[in-house]
């Protein structure tokens, strides 16, 4: 026999699970990127805040830009866990002779955030894809 009190927590749980929108919500960071559209807007995004910075862009010009569009996208599905399959050399190979400077690792994070800004990611989301890149930082400064 269902109480009131029995009642009333049914109904406070049901609305907790309406209110929070947990049917809707994407489960995978991948998804909450937007798939492989909302990464493709936010690689987009990226690579035209990299062509506007002096500091680093030297680092990209003998880099094929398509090329490299592709195999950032099956990164970022990749590393959001969307079961892309990446093409692309590791970390540590793609970066071998770069010497690329915490300075330049920090300026290529902020671009990367701000296409995310840009995308309108949510700061929940955007942090648990730095969190998923950021031990990358090992393989990709000082080669």
């Amino acid at each position: 026999m269902l109480t009131a009190k029995h009642y009333f927590i049914s109904l406070f749980v049901g609305l907790l699970l309406v209110g929070s929108g947990c049917a809707n919500q994407p489960t995978t960071l991948y998804q909450q990127l937007g798939g492989n559209a909302g990464i493709s807007l936010i690689t987009d995004d990226f690579l035209v805040n990299l062509s506007k910075d002096k500091r680093i862009v030297h680092h990209f010009a003998q880099t094929d830009i398509e090329i490299f569009r592709q195999r950032l996208i099956e990164h970022l599905c990749v590393v959001s866990g969307g079961g892309c399959e990446y093409q692309g050399a590791s970390m540590f190979d793609a970066h071998i002779g770069l010497h690329i400077s915490q300075a330049d690792f920090d300026a290529v994070v902020g671009h990367l955030i701000n296409a995310l800004k840009q995308q309108n990611v949510s700061i929940g989301t955007r942090n648990a894809l730095l969190a998923k890149l950021a031990p990358m930082y090992q393989d990709i400064t000082y080669h």
